[in-house]
């Protein structure tokens, strides 16, 4: 744990400290560092890297052009000949969308190939921010720190999340990290209404997740097993078994309404082990409660 010290500073009920400043200088190091490694590549040229990129550009594009009813009903002619493609049957249909709408709100001035090339670089970077408050709820500041700055020099992931990587790997870990953390956090909460906000935060993040990267499926056997575990640590179950309901039902529910992972999700490995976790938590729950009345 780091230290308080005296305040430096008061506004109202808040005091800012010595280890506030730290923590805030140690996130802006891992963020900066972050952007600049994964902006590497600038030196070479500002293009998209590898080809599927250009895929997941072009099919932002569509959206950007011809609207998102335009984009569930494309079938493109111009892929897989001579059958054509069903586009969001068969691609990461979150990481269009999500760019797209991005590209709106903050792509003012720039052109969309641009913005997609310089996207991954900031959710890259973004994302040191959300696994220092996903593992600061689980182990405290300083861990939380240390894991903000590793995530930030970490070889893989800078390889697969760089400048021009507009592929589903950034967009997935950010939300698949960011939906964890909703989670964890509803559960600290003691206000029933709070936590269920947050869980269906979570839900809907971890769903968009799932609809942008299919490594996100993996998120949901380690949940699941949590849902099992928590009776188990946790005197109090009212709040983790409406968390646990509230996330598992919106994850299903935003993940299954993609095309793609759809149903397969639903019925596949990622939706069975959320739902069985889910489920084991409320039943063993109840039947103790039917036990101690």
């Amino acid at each position: 744990m780091l230290e308080g010290g005296k305040p430096i500073l008061r506004m109202g009920r808040f005091e800012l400290r010595m280890r506030h400043l730290l923590v805030i200088g140690v996130l802006a190091i891992a963020f900066t560092t972050a952007f600049i490694i994964r902006s590497y590549p600038s030196k070479y040229g500002f293009y998209l890297n590898e080809f599927d990129p250009y895929f997941d550009y072009r099919a932002t594009k569509y959206i950007v052009d011809h609207g998102l009813n335009a984009y569930f009903n494309w079938h493109d002619t111009m892929s897989w000949y001579p059958e054509g493609r069903n586009v969001p049957a068969t691609s990461q249909s979150g990481l269009h969308i999500v760019a797209a709408f991005l590209y709106k709100i903050f792509g003012a001035g720039t052109s969309l190939l641009d913005f997609t090339i310089l996207l991954p670089v900031v959710l890259g970077s973004l994302t040191t921010i959300v696994v220092f408050a996903l593992v600061r709820t689980l182990g405290g500041t300083t861990a939380g720190m240390f894991s903000a700055l590793l995530f930030a020099f970490s070889p893989a992931i800078i390889q697969r999340g760089n400048l021009g990587w507009f592929k589903s790997e950034p967009l997935g870990l950010f939300f698949g990290l960011l939906g964890v953390y909703l989670l964890l956090s509803a559960l600290k909460h003691k206000e029933v209404k709070y936590s269920i906000l947050k869980a269906i935060a979570g839900g809907f993040v971890l769903g968009l997740a799932n609809a942008s990267w299919g490594g996100v499926q993996y998120f949901s056997i380690p949940i699941s097993i949590f849902f099992i575990a928590l009776p188990f640590f946790r005197k109090d179950t009212t709040i983790p078994v409406y968390v646990a309901i509230a996330f598992t039902v919106i994850t299903i529910l935003t993940a299954g309404a993609f095309p793609r992972p759809g149903v397969s999700f639903v019925f596949g490995l990622a939706g069975l082990a959320l739902m069985g976790g889910t489920t084991f938590l409320t039943r063993l729950i109840h039947f103790c409660l039917l036990r101690t009345s």
